[in-house]
């Protein structure tokens, strides 16, 4: 079984984003950065399991093992028309980066005519058998960025 916890976050340089649990006397101080929490449990991620994340920037529909002999992820999903990247990086529970090896992570790029996307990486070999997180992050024109935050045995 396996438990996941997403974060999502939205750092944008345009327009203020207030949390509905914030007050506008706070406004100035997450004028650059806000963040959403969600708790979901998914079970068998390996054979592919249907996800419903979204943020205004792209969703992630999909999860699921890679179909090579080396242990992999993908996500699939859908960009909303800005021009971006999509990009994965593995941390460990301590929030430590882990390095993936150039080659390992396939990133993909987005915009108004190219919205969907699967982005895929070898998971690193301090991660298997191990309890990491994954962050599936889109960075876009004028500093707007969101990413999911993935909590998973590997």
């Amino acid at each position: 079984m396996l438990s996941l916890l997403l974060s999502l976050s939205l750092a944008a340089t345009g327009e203020p984003f207030i949390a509905p649990h914030q007050t506008t006397a706070t406004a100035p101080v997450f004028h650059q950065l806000a963040t959403q929490e969600y708790d979901v449990y998914l079970k068998h991620w390996q054979k592919g399991t249907e996800l419903q994340l979204s943020h205004p920037l792209f969703r992630l529909s999909k999860v699921s093992a890679g179909p090579t002999s080396f242990p992999t992820i993908l996500f699939d999903g859908e960009a909303n028309g800005g021009t971006g990247q999509i990009s994965m990086t593995f941390y460990n529970l301590e929030g430590d980066q882990i390095f993936s090896p150039p080659g390992t992570v396939q990133k993909a790029r987005v915009d108004d005519r190219q919205r969907k996307f699967v982005v895929s990486a070898a998971i690193p070999r301090l991660l298997i058998g191990q309890t990491g997180a994954i962050q599936v992050t889109f960075t876009g024109e004028n500093g707007k960025r969101a990413a999911f935050y993935v909590k998973a045995k590997f």
